[in-house]
């Protein structure tokens, strides 16, 4: 007849109403020397079940918290291989939130079920809206580098060009030209007919500027009625060509605004960039070139070859 020790029982009843409410009961003392019985292979296989329900929820608890290194308890429990199964499904949801932070927005997920859908809408959110703020800093960047009224490059953005095209002729040695042009009598024009008038005498002129000269040169609005063209790899002879055309074709157009036809002339200083030269002396003298040409009755082209040469006037 099989003896039970109710002392046993009861322990191992408190030890499994304890887990049950969520507490961890300690192991059950198996008395030394006791008799290999029915309950006492009860008490092992209790106390081996405390053992893993111990490291399950030490392990749960912490997985719980976002510890996602920890190492999983051993154990047969179905359960353990179904926390194993998240464990490394959160460690690969991490690392593919990782991947989404350094930008690459062509993440997904399809092992979670709901949260999947959840997680792929949003890379895909982020997506949009960086292809967005991007497409929006272009256009702010293009914004902050254009002459709104003519729709040529700005003063900001002529000197990033200016700037770059001297690092390009310093490896070429192919030199550039700058060219500087202002309507003569502009504030004449103003006072006369009034600023809209004025308005459309600078996008006539400019637009006069763009249709001649090459696509790779540079034309842009350096202020008020004055405007710099650069003439990238061109050689002293060609640019006073070029002037020269631009000032003819400025002179012979005619714009009307409010049934007046009105008409404008240019003043252009001009100047070779010189190895070795600083963009702003290159500028400066082009811009002397330019005082010259105004005191000299104006509608006319000054250049300056060198930093050695005077200021001339181009022949017409």
């Amino acid at each position: 007849m099989l003896h039970v020790n109710e002392q046993d029982i009861d322990k191992i009843t408190e030890a499994l109403s304890l887990i049950l409410e969520g507490r961890s009961p300690s192991p059950i003392e198996i008395p030394s020397g006791g008799a290999e019985d029915e309950v006492t292979q009860l008490t092992r296989y209790a106390n081996r079940f405390i053992s893993e329900y111990g490291a399950f929820a030490a392990f749960l608890f912490a997985l719980s918290r976002g510890d996602l290194d920890g190492e999983s308890p051993k154990g047969g429990m179905h359960v353990l291989h179904s926390l194993k199964n998240l464990q490394a499904n959160l460690r690969h949801l991490t690392w593919k939130t990782q991947q989404v932070a350094r930008g690459d927005f062509s993440q997904r997920v399809d092992f979670m079920g709901e949260f999947s859908e959840s997680f792929n809408w949003m890379v895909e959110q982020l997506a949009a809206a960086r292809e967005e703020l991007l497409l929006k800093n272009a256009e702010l960047g293009k914004a902050s580098r254009t002459d709104p009224l003519t729709g040529l490059t700005n003063r900001r953005g002529a000197l990033e060009m200016i700037e770059k095209e001297s690092l390009r002729a310093s490896r070429t040695k192919r030199p550039f030209v700058t060219m500087i042009a202002d309507i003569d009598h502009f504030k004449r024009t103003n006072d006369t007919y009034g600023h809209d008038a004025g308005d459309a005498v600078l996008v006539a002129v400019s637009g006069v500027l763009q249709e001649h000269v090459r696509k790779v040169d540079l034309c842009s609005r350096w202020g008020g009625e004055e405007f710099l063209v650069l003439l990238v790899e061109t050689e002293l002879p060609g640019a006073l060509v070029v002037a020269e055309r631009l000032r003819r074709s400025i002179e012979s157009t005619q714009t009307v605004h409010n049934g007046v036809s009105l008409r404008a002339t240019i003043s252009v200083g001009m100047s070779v960039y010189g190895e070795g030269e600083n963009v702003e002396s290159c500028i400066k003298r082009s811009d002397l070139c330019l005082y010259e040409a105004k005191n000299s009755g104006r509608n006319q082209v000054w250049f300056q070859e060198t930093l050695d040469t005077p200021a001339r006037p181009a022949p017409r």
